[in-house]
């Protein structure tokens, strides 16, 4: 139960339950029968028709889904309802309760950021990761350092960031819910839905930037590509690959700072 299932913007495309499967129809084509069984996650991009029926069978089976647009905006992430506070909700509170604590809190995820922002740095640019590091750097260093590797790209870069932004979130939302961490109790991102979710992706958002510019390299030869406002949907499912090849990277990463995250907690009660 590891698979995710990407089900991107097409003519007649049409997606169904039945009984215990989901049943993916499109015009022209055979249809496929998929157990539940067998989906981790599930990822809708454009305007596709759904049953009903599939939102209840995969959020009965505890699977989160993710809604995004063309542009590869989010629109919305649905996750299983329980409708009693998680099992660390008020141990999650020692992060809120002093002015210390909250700084805490922050200097450990800005420092999570940063390591992952000179890893992106390095696979780009040896040069650039060596004065970097010597010289030290600041966030605006880093965005100007983004910029000029997607200069004259920006749309293509925004559309491809903004999918794999939320295949980041996808993993994160899913990781805290097992976890049995309270999605919604943030530092950073406090008082906001998602709070935690956003926090943990704040962190790990440099992965996106990574892994958008490879893309771009990689489709430097295509001039479709680069003269579209919309991805097409072989561009989609070439992100949606590279992006399942990275999976289980990305989430002993995401893993690493939930493991982090309960350290911290039992530290701040000390």
């Amino acid at each position: 139960m590891d698979r995710t299932l990407y089900c991107n913007e097409a003519k007649g495309l049409e997606i169904l339950r039945d009984g215990p499967s989901v049943l993916v129809k499109e015009e022209g084509k055979s249809g496929r029968r998929i157990p539940v069984a067998l989906i981790g996650r599930a990822v809708i991009i454009g305007n596709i028709r759904l049953d009903a029926g599939i939102i209840t069978l995969l959020a009965d089976n505890h699977i989160p889904v993710v809604f995004m647009n063309k542009k590869g905006e989010e629109l919305a992430i649905t996750i299983p309802f329980n409708h009693e506070l998680p099992l660390h909700h008020e141990e999650q509170k020692i992060f809120l309760k002093t002015e210390r604590n909250i700084r805490s809190f922050q200097t450990w995820l800005f420092s999570q950021r940063r390591k992952l922002q000179l890893n992106t740095i390095k696979r780009l640019s040896e040069s650039a990761a060596k004065n970097m590091t010597s010289q030290g750097f600041r966030e605006k260093e880093y965005k100007l350092f983004i910029s000029r590797c997607v200069a004259g790209k920006e749309v293509l870069y925004k559309t491809a960031k903004n999918i794999i932004n939320n295949l980041l979130k996808e993993i994160v939302v899913e990781s805290v819910v097992k976890a049995d961490l309270d999605p919604h109790i943030g530092v950073l991102n406090r008082r906001h839905n998602f709070g935690l979710i956003l926090d943990i992706f704040y962190a790990i958002e440099p992965e996106a930037d990574l892994q958008s510019i490879m893309f771009i390299k990689a489709s430097e030869g295509n001039n479709e590509t680069f003269s579209a406002q919309n991805l097409k949907s072989e561009d989609m499912k070439d992100i949606a690959h590279r992006f399942e090849n990275k999976r289980r990277i990305v989430r002993e990463m995401v893993e690493g700072i939930i493991d982090d995250i309960f350290k911290l907690m039992r530290e701040l009660r000390l």
